[in-house]
């Protein structure tokens, strides 16, 4: 990657403009070039159509002295700014990749904000809901108000009143444009740092949600009574198209804006650059001793910040035991620095040092925001013979749909905390669309145990992360497993074909249902004359959603009947012949989707309503499963499915085994079930993929045979507050008792967090 250059990102049609030298002195094109003579800097445009990723090469021109020079296939710049909307799919995807590399500095992932989804995401927010009263814009103003928000080095928005237009696009300053609407001189500079405020606030939310957005233009109606409403967004270009011609000094700072930026960004880097080997040299003069005896150490602190430019941090006596100002390594989340340790007059005194009586530890504002301390939690700090450690850090991954996370979507989450005061630390719930790598941090919400809800904040990339969602890109997923060294759970969506998959594996061939991916309709027709019923699932899909049964028409020779499960009621289909069964599997739609069928199982049943079992295994330690819970689903009346969403029940076991009628032996149905489903787990540990839950259902046949149907890693636990609602409770805190075990973070009194079930079971 070329560390001294800026890449400006063309568009196809703006790279051939470029290339045929169609540009004057007052275009764009231009300032870029001259603005980064005047930096030192070089600024190559590249088109985005001719860039190779796996090579890190990018076709490239320059400006020099007013002449276009073409340089061919040059590496891809460190530092590359994108001012185009792009629209193309192809083009997206290479935006997206260029903003998830960790060589490179992408500013403006995004340029356009779908007012719609802006519009909801201000309106959850109680302060902002009423500047974004559409139906004031639309019929009570002739002036309309235009500001610039650009993101500076740390990552906060500057924002200022560009110009106003009335409705003959007419354009006017800030001042001309006030004067028009009021005469009031105070009234006037009140509203100017309200717009401001507004637009400040406004975008702070929306970095939580497009953290690749460095600029972007906000449109605000100013109506006589004084009201503000916010109109609509536009792009930074649009602005720029206003304002050439009108007042050419403005135009030309923001026009080069972008430029002073990369300067900035890349004075950063070789500064950082130079820090690091400064660490690397003087960490191989020392290695400072611990004072406590052992590998490692647990302190409970709390942090309370002092103004200095230094990365300092005060340490009282009899935690550390080295000179003073000598440098160490901290680490918080995946983020990592060498910091000047002192050694403060204050002694520590930790004979009653818990969560609520932590440790008052000091350091810099500029520790603090390197890297990203949230000021208001109880950390456990872990000192060992390498550096310091401050966690724990649990990361809950998010689907890539940013707009539909916000704190009251969190709220779902929020019992999962019950325990908190047990492991401290920070949760930060965010999107993988919402990751700086470059500085890898997130921008997403953070719990806030004192208040009980989810806050917007950013903090590092945690150093575990529970995978909540499984619509990712499979290259972010590999990146956040790399950069937490395999430490992010749920890595891997198992469906029911990786269950088929296993068919062949000794420990449990015997416990599964003999199964078949849907390729060819003549081995289901023959799958079905055999068994006389079976069942048709979607390979990806959980909580029997859209499965079918069927079975052989006893009445008719070569009839069969479909039961439909996809609604919220069970519809039949009469079928008089194998053709008339493939052309209804051709119209529902099944051969566009992956299905597998496999033979239904008679299974036990209470009062003739069929049952299985909900068995929830969790990792307590790595490659240590428990079993958390057991449930049992009974079906709703004239159902064959158990899912509680179908109307189902939940029961204990022991209940169901009981009420069975067929004097089965609960203990041993228990004990072998539990074999099967730890077998399973042992299993999985084997695989590449990072498990550490899984809901597996079991079906009982009518002899109390345990089959395994479905390993579901998204389970749900619905159930479970019905029959047991502190053991519901346990499940939910058992991921993040492990997301800490994994950092090497203690859980206080981990003895009383398991569940009767696992005890028995040692």
């Amino acid at each position: 990657m070329l560390g001294n250059t800026i890449g400006i990102l063309l568009s196809r049609r703006e790279w051939n403009k470029l290339n045929r030298a169609n540009f004057d002195l007052e275009t764009s094109f231009y300032h870029y070039a001259k603005k980064g003579e005047e930096l030192n800097l070089e600024v190559v445009f590249i088109p985005i159509n001719n860039i190779s990723i796996t090579e890190g090469k990018a076709e490239a021109i320059v400006i020099k002295n007013n002449t276009i020079i073409h340089k061919g296939m040059v590496n891809i710049p460190s530092i590359i700014y994108n001012p185009t909307k792009f629209n193309r799919k192809i083009n997206i995807k290479m935006i997206r990749e260029l903003s998830q590399h960790p060589n490179v500095h992408l500013i403006n992932e995004h340029h356009v904000l779908k007012d719609k989804y802006v519009f909801d995401i201000i309106q959850s927010q109680p302060e902002l809901q009423k500047y974004v009263n559409n139906e004031i814009y639309q019929t009570d103003s002739s002036i309309t108000f235009y500001l610039l928000g650009q993101k500076n080095m740390k990552q906060q928005w500057e924002v200022f009143i560009i110009f106003a237009k009335d409705l003959d696009e007419k354009k006017y300053s800030y001042e001309d444009a006030y004067q028009l609407i009021n005469n009031n001189h105070t009234e006037k500079e009140n509203k100017n740092v309200l717009l401001n405020e507004i637009s400040q606030n406004i975008l702070s939310i929306i970095q939580y949600y497009y953290p690749g957005l460095n600029e972007i233009g906000l449109q605000f109606i100013l109506n006589q009574d004084g009201e503000v409403t916010l109109k609509s967004f536009c792009t930074k270009k649009s602005i720029e198209k206003d304002l050439f011609g009108w007042n050419q000094q403005l135009w030309k700072k923001i026009v080069e804006w972008p430029i002073e930026l990369a300067y900035e960004i890349k004075l950063k880097n070789e500064y950082l650059k130079e820090i690091n080997n400064q660490n690397e040299h003087e960490n191989d003069k020392f290695q400072p001793s611990l004072y406590l005896e052992g590998t490692d150490y647990h302190v409970w602190v709390k942090f309370e910040p002092f103004q200095d430019d230094e990365m300092i941090i005060k340490v009282p006596k009899g935690i550390l035991k080295h000179k003073l100002n000598q440098l160490y390594d901290i680490q918080f989340g995946v983020k990592k620095e060498t910091c000047v340790y002192f050694i403060s007059k204050e002694t520590a005194y930790l004979r009653n040092n818990c969560y609520e009586y932590p440790l008052v530890i000091f350091v810099s504002s500029s520790l603090v925001e390197r890297m990203r301390i949230p000021l208001n939690l109880v950390y456990q700090l872990k000192i060992s013979n390498e550096k310091i450690m401050i966690g724990p850090t649990i990361g809950f991954l998010l689907g890539e749909k940013n707009q539909l996370y916000n704190p009251e979507y969190m709220k779902k989450f929020s019992d999962r905390f019950g325990k908190y005061e047990k492991f401290g630390g920070l949760a930060i719930a965010f999107s993988t669309r919402s990751i700086d790598w470059n500085e890898k941090i997130v921008y997403g919400m953070i719990y806030d145990p004192k208040q009980k809800k989810w806050i917007y904040n950013s903090a590092p990339i945690p150093s575990t992360l529970y995978r909540r969602n499984f619509h990712q890109n499979k290259k972010t997923i590999k990146q956040l497993r790399d950069i937490t060294e395999n430490q992010l759970f749920n890595s891997h969506h198992f469906k029911k074909s990786d269950l088929y998959n296993l068919r062949e594996d000794l420990e449990i061939s015997d416990h599964l249902p003999e199964t078949h991916i849907l390729d060819d309709m003549d081995k289901l027709i023959e799958f079905i004359n055999l068994k006389q019923k079976v069942i048709l699932k979607p390979v990806s899909l959980s909580r029997g959603r859209g499965i079918f049964i069927i079975e052989k028409n006893k009445e008719e020779l070569e009839g069969f009947i479909l039961y439909d499960y996809r609604k919220k009621y069970r519809v039949r289909h009469l079928l008089s012949d194998s053709i008339a069964f493939h052309d209804m599997l051709e119209s529902l739609g099944i051969f566009k989707q992956n299905y597998l069928f496999q033979t239904y199982i008679p299974l036990l049943n209470v009062n003739e309503r069929p049952f299985d079992v909900r068995v929830v295994m969790q990792k307590y330690k790595k490659n240590k499963w428990v079993c958390s819970g057991i449930e049992c689903r009974i079906a709703g009346e004239n159902e064959d499915l158990t899912n509680i969403a179908r109307g189902g029940k939940a029961m204990t076991l022991e209940e169901v085994i009981q009420d069975s009628g067929k004097n089965l032996s609960y203990s041993k149905i228990k004990n072998k079930m539990l074999l099967i489903c730890h077998d399973f787990c042992d299993l999985m540990d084997k695989k590449e993929e990072h498990y550490a839950e899984f809901g597996l259902d079991i079906a009982l046949d009518e002899q109390g045979y345990p089959w395994l149907l479905e390993a579901n890693i998204f389970p749900s636990f619905k159930g479970f507050k019905d029959i047991d609602f502190e053991m519901y409770l346990k499940i939910r805190y058992q991921p993040l008792f492990y997301a800490v075990k994994l950092q090497g973070f203690d859980v206080l009194e981990e003895e009383s967090v398991f569940d009767e079930v696992y005890n028995q079971n040692q």
